[in-house]
This record gives structure tokens, C-alpha cells and sequence, in this order.
């Protein structure tokens, strides 16, 4: 059985100023508009900025958190 990756463990409070990777997650995710219905990861939150506004996104994000980034 593989062991879970720690970059995949959920936050227990938000990583202000500090890296996010996708699939995390904690108890301050908004979804964006676009976030599939039941989906909390930190990919699709509004404080997690993956740079998907640019040409080449990250692939850890930074968490913004309060300042929302995008809707």
C-alpha cells in the first residue's frame, strides 16, 4: 500500500504566505466558480494563487489567506 505524501495531507489551519500544494486542503477553502460541485482542494480555492492566470501555472501554489486571489 503506498503511504500518503505529506504535500498531499490537509492543512489544519491556512499556510499564509507559504506554499499550498494541489491536493491540499484546510478549513478556510472557498471554491472558485469554476470548482467541481464537492471538490475541496487547494487548486480550487480563491486565497491559493497557482498562477493560473498566467501562461504556465505552478505546481505548488502560495496561499493568500484572507486576500482572496481569484473568484
Amino acid at each position: 500500500m503506498e503511504k500518503p505524501r505529506r504535500e498531499d495531507a490537509p492543512l489544519k489551519v491556512p499556510n499564509t504566505e507559504g506554499n499550498v500544494w494541489p491536493k491540499q486542503v484546510c478549513l478556510a477553502f472557498q471554491p472558485r466558480a469554476d470548482t467541481p460541485e464537492g471538490l475541496r482542494q487547494c487548486w480550487y480555492c480563491q486565497y491559493a494563487d497557482f498562477h493560473l492566470d498566467k501562461p504556465r501555472v505552478l505546481d505548488v501554489g502560495v496561499c493568500y489567506w484572507p486576500k482572496k486571489i481569484t473568484k
